[in-house]
């Protein structure tokens, strides 16, 4: 698999679907906001990252020869191991592992702080497992190694499997292990409990929990001195108060294990800086004393110890480094070969490795493919669009090619940070004047001065572009919010709004548009109700520093000022209620998609990708991360409601596809289509396999009812931002069957003068209008919508169907009571209740000149 190609239909994907949200009017805007999404603006370019070559210790024989380590880690630490019996070979351990080694058979604290990839685990793994063979493996928990995240611990479990099981009899190696991590069943803690393990993979809440509950003190038995190792791995999230929590936690543990030699074992990646040796390991003590309680030498810090794979004797001349990036790169390449290539070694120096003002080697800072190009361009004077192909094409080549260790020639990285895009900035000038970044700061020099740069949100129906400000009428001035207000930063008198320039999309002619719910309907007119005052539009003259003038002046320009929350579109004139007053829905930022929905969206595409590739199943993983275990619960559920839908809405796409030219589907069709689209195994939606047809025709039937609920309740335009239904997206159009034969009839209209007057076209635009407002909002006639029907689907489904093709209990309850507020037409609705209405935006179409050109409105 070719990373850098993954890499970009990842951001090309991603891209797609946050560029989707932005719909924008002005074109000199859209084009411009179009070309920051074709050059990667938002996205800059991935860091590369070359695992460094570390220096070769000895090897676990060599170790076991000389009496450091017992004889039966010869068979338990072993590569390529298999279940077979005495598999694998003989394992070589760097530098810095043989020294850690070293370190605890002098029982001595250490921290290790090597960087990601170099083997931390194994530096005190082994330490642990030799210690057990020999002092005897009979005395219980000797190690407990406490991990930040559990999935770490889940991870570590995995690969103690390989050391510890694999290559003995029966798959029982001499050193057991097991986790406790809160996440087991009741079984398994109890069966812990009582038959403790040498070596426990926990966290430090549940470790709190041991030293508590009287069940779990057998775990750390008191004055047995059974245990001997602590580690804390990734030391460095032990900080603030939660770091205090854990260095108490660890007295405690010292004091309950009456262990006084107990060893403290650090490992961290992160927590190196500065360039001094001496500076970087004296930080890093003082730290690690505070935790484990005692007091760790700086010489007790250990580092990576780093070599080059590339001989230095073979350094290349330019004109060789030349040539080399001129010629085409061969297909593959043996190890002695990859070292002799003039590239090889010049990667090395440039993403891998460093030398320090002392002269040890240190890793690289990472730096993009570009940078890397253009450094190769200057050295070489080739084009740094070639050298860049070439650079792309010899880290896959170093990829491939193994060493005597059987290890990558070139193991990289790809760091690719995506974060929400910013704002689109502008000044308040005429258009063509108009100066737009998205560099977010509040001025830019002008030839009158400073002007002031305004963040842009975007009407989500019709993409009219309004500044984010705030609008003070006693200084009068306007000012930028940040982008990502929502009013709560303007202080009094100041008010929080939006500002529309130009005459040319509203002025005061207009006003009779603003939406007929803000007026009362008397004999001497129409009057603006009071609430509603304060939302009219209010027209200024504002100058590009801010200044709200009382005339017109050269650099001013005439702009309407919308106090929050947002009511009404003065180009498309929608219209919103108030009280909806988060605006997130109604205006689009430059980027609009919420964080779950971006991290699903991009696992969603990474594993799509990764089934395409030709990655061996086995290696198709996707870990992720996040702050707590509150975030992971959200983001799981997002991921599962995010699939569901997706798959629906895949299915409904399917069925249109797949429907006969002429024969559109319709809503007797479309349920069982799509049903048949979706192609679900029995054991996949049913609670109960139907093995005779009888139960298998229920069972579709039901999932076929469930599904048209579904088809029906997803055309509803909903608060749902990030996930605009396929209706919204372009990819579903509706129609009305001999809407286009009633209105070219004049008969049925006779009735109806204003309609009658209309010309044909303009009549069905109107009445097509009436008819999606009320689709959208469900008024539908259909089954399954009526709600005296609704508890019956209800019990059906619930009764046939399972997760995830079932409805959750709080929108099944729901729809169980959705007969409570069945009234009959001539009674008042009670608290709660919607009635369907044709004011608003449709009552605003409706009188529009749009609407009925050349006609008074009706």
């Amino acid at each position: 698999m070719n990373v850098f190609n993954f890499r970009n239909q990842i951001i090309q994907d991603y891209s797609g679907y946050v560029s989707s949200f932005i719909s924008i009017a002005q074109p000199r805007l859209k084009d411009f906001v179009d070309g920051c999404f074709k050059s990667g603006s938002l996205w800059p370019d991935p860091l590369i990252q070359l695992n460094p070559t570390f220096k070769p210790g000895k090897s676990v024989s060599a170790l076991v020869a000389e009496g450091l380590l017992e004889s039966a880690c010869a068979q338990v630490f072993r590569r390529e191991k298999t279940a077979a019996v005495g598999s694998g070979e003989d394992l070589l351990f760097h530098q810095h592992q043989e020294d850690a080694i070293r370190k605890s058979q002098q029982n001595r604290n250490y921290v290790l702080t090597t960087g990601t990839g170099s083997g931390k685990s194994l530096s005190y793994i082994v330490p642990i497992v030799n210690h057990v063979l020999r002092n005897g493996s009979g005395k219980g928990i000797q190690a407990i190694i406490i991990y930040p995240m559990n999935a770490l611990a889940n991870s570590q479990f995995g690969e103690l499997e390989k050391f510890l099981k694999l290559g003995f009899p029966d798959g029982k190696g001499p050193v057991t292990f097991e986790r406790y991590t809160g996440q087991e069943d009741e079984e398994t803690r109890t069966r812990i409990i009582a038959r403790p393990p040498h070596i426990l993979l926990t966290n430090y809440v549940m470790l709190e929990l041991m030293l508590t509950r009287p069940d779990e003190f057998a775990f750390v038995n008191a004055g047995a001195a059974d245990l001997q190792f602590v580690v804390l791995d990734e030391l460095h999230t032990y900080r603030g108060r939660q770091g205090a929590d854990v260095a108490m936690l660890i007295s405690r543990l010292r004091e309950r294990s009456g262990n006084p030699q107990l060893t403290c074992i650090g490992t961290s990646a992160t927590m190196v800086s500065g360039e001094e040796a001496d500076d970087r390991r004296a930080a890093v003590a003082r730290v690690a004393s505070s935790i484990f309680g005692v007091t760790l030498p700086a010489d007790h810090v250990i580092e990576e110890t780093l070599t080059y794979a590339v001989p230095q004797y073979l350094t290349p001349s330019t004109e060789a480094l030349h040539a080399a990036v001129r010629a085409d790169l061969p297909r593959a390449l043996d190890w002695p070969t990859f070292q002799a290539h003039p590239l090889a070694h010049w990667i090395e120096q440039t993403f891998s490795l460093r030398p320090d003002p002392e002269g040890t080697l240190r890793r690289a800072e990472p730096r993009t493919l570009r940078q890397g190009a253009a450094t190769l361009a200057t050295q070489t004077g080739l084009p740094a669009a070639h050298c860049a192909t070439q650079l792309r094409r010899f880290f896959d080549l170093g990829s491939t090619v193994r060493n005597p260790e059987h290890t990558p020639g070139f193991a990289f990285k790809l760091h690719q940070f995506i974060s929400q895009g910013s704002a689109v900035y502008s000044t308040l000038d005429a258009s063509p004047t108009r100066h737009l970044t998205l560099e977010g700061q509040r001025y830019i020099a002008g030839p009158h001065g400073d002007r002031l740069l305004f963040p842009l949100v975007f009407c989500r129906e019709c993409g009219q572009h309004y500044a984010l400000c705030a609008y003070d009428p006693e200084a009068e001035t306007v000012t930028p919010r940040h982008p990502l207000s929502r009013g709560g930063d303007v202080a009094e008198p100041a008010l929080a709004g939006y500002l529309l320039t130009g005459e040319d999309v509203w002025n005061e002619d207009f006003e009779d548009l603003l939406p007929d719910p803000w007026f009362n309907l008397t004999r001497s007119g129409r009057t603006m109700k009071k609430e509603y005052r304060p939302f009219r539009p209010r027209r200024l003259s504002v100058r590009t520093d801010g200044a709200v003038t009382a005339l017109p002046e050269d650099d001013a320009v005439t702009a309407w000022f919308l106090p929050t929350p947002f009511l009404t579109c003065l180009r498309c004139g929608t219209v919103y209620t108030r009280r909806d007053k988060d605006d997130f829905r109604k205006l689009a930022r430059l980027s609009s998609e919420g964080r779950s929905t971006a991290t699903t969206l991009i696992a969603v595409t990474t594993v799509d990708e990764m089934r395409r590739s030709d990655l061996l199943p086995s290696a198709q993983k996707l870990l992720s991360f996040t702050d707590n275990r509150q975030d992971a619960s959200l983001q799981a559920g997002h991921f599962n409601d995010f699939v569901g839908v997706s798959l629906l809405r895949a299915a409904i796409a399917a069925a249109i596809v797949a429907a006969p030219p002429g024969q559109p589907l319709t809503h007797l069709t479309v349920a069982p289509t799509v049903c048949a689209a979706l192609a679900l195994p029995q054991d996949a939606y049913a609670r109960n396999v139907g093995v005779y047809g009888g139960a298998l025709r229920r069972n579709t039937e039901t999932l076929t009812a469930y599904l048209e609920y579904r088809i029906f309740e997803d055309l509803r335009r909903g608060w749902r931002v990030t996930q605009p239904n396929l209706e919204q997206c372009g990819l579903l159009h509706l129609d009305y069957l001999d809407l286009h034969a009633l209105c070219v009839d004049e008969t049925p209209w006779a009735q109806h003068p204003e309609l009658a007057r209309t010309a044909p076209a303009q009549r069905e635009t109107v009445i097509r209008a009436l008819l999606e407002y009320m689709r959208r909002e469900l008024a539908i006639d259909a089954p399954c919508l009526d709600p005296e029907r609704q508890p019956d689907l209800v019990k059906r489904v619930g009764a046939a169907l399972k997760d995830p093709w079932a409805f959750a209990e709080e929108e099944a309850r729901d729809l169980r009571a959705a007969t409570r507020f069945l009234v009959p037409s001539d009674e008042p609705l009670p608290p709660g209740a919607r009635s369907f209405s044709g004011r608003g935006q449709l009552g605003r179409f409706l009188r529009s000149p749009r609407a009925w050109p050349g006609l008074a409105a009706p």
